[in-house]
């Protein structure tokens, strides 16, 4: 709940120029997943989320804005995906390079408000304290890693459950423009107790 307080401005801002007619940009929060048609005072949400709780938040968003430009708010269109993996079994490390530590900063921001997710494990890595690579990267992986921050590179490094590696490698491949970045092979998780 707490993220999306802080996402507050943005969220108003945004149903703002959905009233105003606006609705080809894409959510603060759930991006192209939501789709939003608003005639005659009905607004028509559409799209998969992936939990029951941001179909539950984006509902409340809506419905606060009746009497304000909207008279109904039909959800029916709007689904949350069908989840058949179990969280918790595997883990995976993800790694992006950018060209700064402060950059890296911004990108792990953005991935972490739009992905939703909670990192079993997280940092920062540059030039200044490599060492920290060995305790972040799975060994096979330290070379490449070490190699970008000789270059002079800032890595991000993530791991997150396997459930949510897809959508947060695609975050950082495609909406935070990463310089380099690899999915290590998903392990047993650490929490799993085996």
């Amino acid at each position: 709940m707490r993220r999306q307080e802080r996402a507050g401005p943005r969220i108003d801002a945004w149903w703002d120029a959905v009233l105003a007619g606006e609705t080809g940009e894409a959510h603060p929060i759930f991006g192209d997943q939501v789709k939003v048609h608003l005639r005659e005072g009905r607004l028509t949400l559409s799209g998969d989320l992936d939990r029951r709780e941001d179909r539950s938040a984006l509902l409340r968003q809506a419905s606060s804005r009746i009497g304000r430009g909207i008279s109904h708010v039909d959800a029916s269109a709007l689904r949350v995906a069908d989840r058949h993996e179990k969280a918790g079994i595997l883990e995976q490390t993800l790694v992006a390079a950018y060209p700064d530590r402060a950059t890296a900063g911004l990108a792990r921001k953005l991935v972490l408000e739009h992905s939703r997710v909670a990192p079993k494990e997280e940092g920062i890595v540059d030039h200044a304290d490599a060492r920290r690579l060995r305790e972040l990267v799975p060994k096979e992986f330290v070379d490449d890693a070490t190699k970008r921050i000789e270059h002079g590179d800032a890595l991000l490094i993530l791991r997150v459950d396997e459930t949510a590696g897809f959508k947060v490698r695609e975050l950082l491949e495609e909406d935070t423009r990463s310089t380099w970045t690899i999915a290590t092979p998903p392990r047993l998780s650490s929490g799993n107790g085996k």
